[in-house]
């Protein structure tokens, strides 16, 4: 096929699955940008949905890659050619072939696999950016809603490895061993998050769920207390005791668009440097609820919006 035409997942509207592996053109790579050969991509939750119900036919989506560099075109500081690497995109990552820049890259250790890579940069950089809203977390009592999700998953590993009490909340006792070992301050299992109410208040909690939950949280804070949303899987209209928020100085929400704080704080790359480094010690395991070959795009999509599975979705594509 031309060199500019390659094989990626796109969105058709035309199709039963809206996802599929099709052939598509790829443009040049732009000044400063590597072209990486893709080995392995994660699916999240917030993309799958946008490309099953509104993204435009022909588009590639996707955020997280990994792969080996394939080219530099001469770019300063660039891996060499053949290093593995993992990556993110604002768009167009689910295809065998993708650009990025420098500070969007960061090279893969020996001893961490591709697709413990590829599961880490959402997931991780937004657990990440989460956490850093409190500052110093050591001695700090934490609580985790969504717990068993991508984000949760890797925010308790983080929270504990950084010394802090965390408190996991999940839904179903089904569910303790994925969360348990990181729970340093133990496990609360309830419908709501309103099980967690016992064990606080907190220091800092990281709402992933919106609705009931962030209403739970915001009256769960200590002083100074600081809660950081980061999703809306509830997707509710949130309404609180603004009279219990107001009585506990200092407390403060705070909401994460992973883009804009990237560039508000540090490249992409920086973070993703510091979480494999944290897979390699054996600090942070990430947890990948299903491995599958790219072409399995439709099944393993309708899994993940149907919460068919716990943890990460990993697509190999072929080598």
């Amino acid at each position: 096929m031309p060199s500019n035409q390659i094989t990626a997942i796109t969105v058709d509207q035309d199709d039963a699955d809206r996802l599929a592996v099709r052939r598509v053109s790829l443009a040049p790579a732009a000044l400063g940008e590597i072209t990486v050969r893709v080995s392995a991509i994660s699916l999240n939750r917030g993309e799958v949905r946008r490309a099953l119900t509104i993204t435009e036919t022909g588009t590639t989506p996707g955020w997280d890659f990994a792969g080996v560099v394939e080219q530099t075109s001469g770019t300063p500081g660039a891996p060499k050619v053949g290093t593995r690497v993992v990556g993110i995109l604002p768009v167009g990552a689910w295809a065998e072939r993708v650009h990025a820049p420098l500070n969007a890259i960061a090279v893969i250790p020996e001893g961490v696999t591709d697709a413990q890579a590829a599961s880490l940069p959402v997931a991780g950089l937004t657990a990440l950016h989460a956490l850093r809203k409190d500052g110093l977390l050591l001695g700090r009592k934490v609580l985790v809603d969504g717990a068993t999700g991508g984000v949760g998953q890797i925010a308790i590993q983080l929270a504990a490895a950084s010394g802090a009490q965390v408190y996991s909340h999940i839904r179903r006792q089904a569910q303790r061993d994925l969360v348990e070992a990181s729970s340093t301050g133990g496990v609360v299992v309830g419908e709501t998050l309103e099980a967690a109410r016992g064990s606080g208040p907190f220091d800092f909690i990281l709402d992933s769920v919106g609705g009931s939950a962030l209403s739970a949280a915001l009256t769960m804070l200590r002083r100074n207390g600081v809660c950081v949303t980061v999703g809306v899987t509830e997707g509710a209209p949130v309404t609180f005791d603004s009279a219990v928020f107001l009585r506990t100085s200092g407390a403060s929400l705070h909401s994460i668009v992973l883009g804009d704080d990237i560039a508000a704080t540090e490249p992409a790359a920086d973070g993703l440097a510091l979480l494999l480094r944290l897979v390699e010690h054996g600090r942070v395991k990430p947890s990948i609820g299903i491995e599958a070959p790219w072409t399995e795009i439709a099944t393993v999509a309708r899994q993940l919006v149907e919460r068919a599975f716990t943890g990460k979705a990993v697509l190999h594509l072929p080598g």
